[in-house]
């Protein structure tokens, strides 16, 4: 039973490994969908 959810949590962390190689995102930009807020001034 030990072995067998061991396994499932492995595949679970490959998939996600997986999934994050794909999107393409660096490790050290976690957060996909930060927009950082643009000043007013700096808007054409």
């Amino acid at each position: 039973m030990l072995k067998k959810m061991i396994t499932i949590m492995v595949h679970a962390l490959a998939s996600v490994l997986v999934f994050v190689a794909y999107t393409g995102v660096s490790p050290c930009c976690w957060f996909i969908t930060y927009e950082p807020d643009i000043p007013d001034s700096l808007k054409h």
